[in-house]
C-alpha cells in the first residue's frame, strides 16, 4: 500500500523580539529567546527519529523581513541533518518573512525547496517509488488580501496531492484576514492534505486540514502546549495525525479564586502553594495571573503597589534555575462592591460615570484608539506595544470606570 508520513509544521518566528520581557533576569530572558530554536530542533529531533518522508514549513520561519543571519545560519543547520537522512524540506513563506524583506542570502543544502511568489507544484518521490504533488506559494510582500486558492488545481500524475497555504480561514477571527478561505474551498480541491499556517492556535478544520499552531507561545494569548503534526496518509484516503509537543517554555493562565478566603495570609498561602505546585511540573512556565471570585480580598487586589511587591518576591531567585515559573502578569476579575446596574440607575454623579462609561463600551474604539494613537506611533514605544483586540479596549474602559468609581466611593465613605 503506498503511503507517506511527514511533519507539518509552521508559524516558527525565529528571532521573535518577546515584547514587553526585558524587565526578565538575563539567564531567564536568554532561554525565552532561544525557546523558539529547541523547539525547532526538537522538531528536527522528531523528523529523523521517525524517518518521515519530508517536512513541510507553511509560511512565517523568521518574526522579521529583515531575516537575522543567525536564524538563517541556524536553519541551515538544522536542514542539514535532515539532508545526511536524505529528508527533503518543503517551504512556503508568510508575512512576517515575505520575499520583499532584507536579508543576507545563504547557501542551503539540496534538499531545501523554497516556493516563489507565484502558485507552484513541487513534485516528490520516494525511494519506493511514492509520488505527491505539493502546491504552495509565499509572500511576495507583508499584505495579501487576494483570494490565493483560487489559484490551486489538482494536477494528474501523482499518488498524493498535497496543498501549502498561510492564510486564514473564514470563520476564524483575531487575526488579519491575510490570503483568506473558506474549508469548503479546500475541500472542493480534491487533495489529500491541506498544511495550513498563519493562525496560533492547532486547529482541525476537516480530518484532512490542520493548522498546527505556532511552535512556541510568544505571549499571554499564546496559551498551551506548542509543536508539529506528524502526518501519516495512505491511498485509502486514511489521515493520521499526531501532534508532538516541542515548546520548551509554556505561556499559562493560572486562575485563582478569592471565595472563601478571609485574610491576607490564607490568601497570599493559597497563591504560593499553586505557583509552587506548578513549579514540580519541572517545565518552564510564564503565567498570567486571573483572580475571580468575590470576598475581602478585592480590597488587596485593588492595591497594586502590593500585588507587585509580591509578585517581586515570588519571582526572585530563580536566575539560575534550569527550568523556571514566572508570573508575568495578572488580571484582577474578583467582583466588585458596588452593583454597575443598581449605579446606572441613580440621579447622581455616581450614576452619570457608570452611564458614560456604557456608552463608550457599547459603541466603537474609535475614541480610544484615538487617545492611543500616539502611544501606538511612537518610535521607541511602538516596538514593545502589542495590537490590541477589541476585547482589550472594552478592558481598558471598565478598568477606567472601576477606578474612578473606587476613588469616588472612597471620598464618599
Amino acid at each position: 500500500m503506498k503511503q507517506l508520513r511527514f511533519i507539518h509544521t509552521a508559524d516558527l518566528h525565529l528571532d521573535s523580539p518577546f515584547k514587553g520581557l526585558v524587565h526578565l533576569p538575563e539567564p531567564l530572558l536568554n532561554q525565552i529567546y532561544q525557546s523558539s530554536f529547541d523547539s525547532f530542533r526538537k522538531i528536527i529531533d522528531i523528523a529523523i527519529q521517525h524517518q518521515v518522508d519530508f517536512i513541510l514549513i507553511s509560511g512565517d520561519l523568521y518574526d522579521l523581513d529583515q531575516r537575522s543571519l543567525k536564524a538563517q545560519l541556524f536553519l541551515r543547520k538544522e536542514f542539514a541533518r535532515l539532508a545526511e537522512e536524505n529528508i527533503p524540506v518543503y517551504i512556503i513563506h508568510g508575512n512576517h518573512d515575505h520575499l520583499k524583506g532584507n536579508w543576507v542570502s545563504v547557501n542551503w543544502t539540496n534538499n531545501v525547496h523554497f516556493f516563489s511568489s507565484e502558485l507552484e507544484c513541487k513534485r516528490f518521490v520516494s525511494s519506493n517509488g511514492t509520488s505527491a504533488h505539493i502546491y504552495g506559494f509565499s509572500y511576495q510582500e507583508r499584505e495579501i488580501y487576494e483570494r490565493k486558492i483560487d489559484h490551486y488545481k489538482k494536477i494528474e500524475g501523482a499518488d498524493f496531492h498535497i496543498g501549502m497555504l498561510h492564510g486564514q480561514e473564514h470563520s476564524i477571527t483575531g487575526h488579519n484576514p491575510y490570503a483568506p478561505f473558506h474549508t469548503k474551498e479546500l475541500e472542493e480541491k480534491d487533495f489529500n492534505y491541506w498544511a495550513l499556517g498563519h493562525i496560533h492556535q492547532r486547529i482541525q478544520l476537516k480530518p484532512t486540514i490542520f493548522y498546527p499552531g505556532n511552535i512556541q507561545g510568544r505571549h499571554k494569548k499564546e496559551t498551551g502546549k506548542k509543536g508539529c503534526l506528524l502526518v501519516e496518509i495512505d491511498e485509502t484516503n486514511e489521515v493520521l495525525v499526531e501532534f508532538h509537543e516541542t515548546a520548551p517554555l509554556l505561556w499559562e493562565t493560572l486562575e485563582i479564586s478569592i471565595n472563601n478566603i478571609q485574610t491576607h495570609e490564607q490568601f497570599l498561602a493559597y497563591c504560593e502553594q499553586m505557583i509552587d505546585d506548578r513549579r514540580n511540573l519541572k517545565k518552564s512556565a510564564m503565567l498570567h495571573l486571573q483572580f475571580t471570585g468575590e470576598g475581602p480580598m478585592t480590597e488587596l487586589l485593588e492595591e497594586t503597589d502590593q500585588i507587585e511587591d509580591w509578585i517581586t518576591h515570588v519571582n526572585e531567585d530563580q536566575d539560575d534555575e534550569e527550568t523556571f515559573v514566572w508570573i508575568s502578569s495578572y488580571d484582577n476579575q474578583t467582583e466588585k462592591k458596588w452593583d454597575i446596574q443598581q449605579l446606572q440607575q441613580q440621579d447622581d454623579f455616581l450614576g452619570d460615570i457608570t452611564r458614560v462609561a456604557a456608552g463608550l463600551m457599547e459603541s466603537s474604539h474609535d475614541d480610544v484608539k484615538e487617545v492611543l494613537k500616539e502611544l501606538y506611533n511612537h518610535r521607541k514605544a511602538k516596538s514593545f506595544l502589542e495590537p490590541l483586540s477589541d476585547e482589550d479596549y472594552e478592558k481598558l474602559l471598565e478598568d477606567g470606570r472601576d477606578l474612578i468609581l473606587k476613588e469616588l466611593l472612597r471620598e464618599w465613605s
